[in-house]
């Protein structure tokens, strides 16, 4: 435009037309690129910060929920070391969960003797048998754990939890939690006490004639003890025992996050105290 100010040949003229639009493209690209990069940029970081409050966010109802499945376990506690506690009774229901409220939300809490579950370790081994094969309904899978456990029984090695019978692949299917619901490893005990037994550790024990299976199961569940006396007499140590394990278990839920936590407890009675063995998330 200003080519005839500088009295340039229209050669010249041209080439520097050229150049200077090249020059101004260059700046246009570079001007679209920065702003593209700050954009992203822009973006990552409100995402960073919506992803880092919604986290927050379940962080706070995970912990709150925490913390009152805690104070259930604590409630369950008190209940097992007070005479005349009023939750007391609806714990040992066992046909539901007893309901508690604290804090404004409401808490889940169960209150199981392990003294009703065969212990793996120590438990009759006709009467360990027997309930494997009850519960486990694959035979083959049923077969062998039982050679598993006799394995373990002849070089004396314990098992530290009721999953660890089984396979890795199966300690997180329901096949575990059927398990956990009549085996335990903690009480050291042959037998169980029929108080507290379900019906199928019952039924699966060696010796029983038949139909006195459904009378000891119907003695059980009109928690008439004298009914309970003859078969307890008979069969001694395998209906005999008497232990103060408890497993307390509590679930709470804060705003959809919902927490299961357990703890074994050992209860003595006579002092009136209670030892915590364990105190846990749930394994699902």
């Amino acid at each position: 435009m200003f080519c005839w100010i500088r009295r340039l040949t229209s050669a010249e003229c041209l080439f520097e037309e050229a150049h200077n639009n090249d020059t101004r493209g260059f700046v246009l690209l570079s001007v679209v690129l920065v702003i593209g990069v700050v954009s992203a940029l822009v973006v990552s970081l409100t995402m960073e910060v919506r992803s880092s409050r919604a986290n927050a966010s379940t962080e706070r109802r995970l912990v709150q929920a925490t913390a009152l499945a805690d104070a259930g376990l604590v409630r369950a506690i008190a209940a097992l070391e007070t005479s005349d506690d009023r939750l007391w009774a609806r714990l040992l229901n066992r046909s539901e969960p007893a309901r508690w409220r604290f804090t404004g939300g409401d808490v889940l809490i169960s209150l199981v003797p392990e003294t009703g579950k065969v212990d793996l370790n120590s438990g009759d081994p006709d009467l360990v048998v027997n309930l494997l094969r009850a519960v486990v309904e694959d035979g083959a899978v049923a077969e062998r754990l039982v050679r598993r456990l006799d394995a373990l029984r002849r070089t004396r090695q314990d098992l530290e939890t009721v999953r660890g019978l089984l396979d890795p692949d199966y300690r997180a299917s329901p096949l575990a939690r059927d398990l956990e619901a009549v085996f335990t490893v903690w009480t050291n005990l042959r037998g169980v006490d029929p108080r507290f037994a379900p019906p199928i550790v019952l039924r699966q024990l060696p010796g029983l004639q038949e139909g006195e299976a459904e009378l000891l199961v119907q003695a059980r569940d009109r928690g008439v003890y004298a009914e309970l006396s003859p078969f307890i007499a008979r069969f001694g140590p395998l209906l005999g025992a008497k232990r103060p394990i408890y497993r307390a278990q509590a679930e709470a839920t804060i705003e959809g996050v919902t927490v299961r936590r357990e703890a074994l407890l050992i209860h003595n009675p006579g002092t009136r105290t209670t030892w915590i063995v364990f105190w846990r998330d749930v394994i699902d």
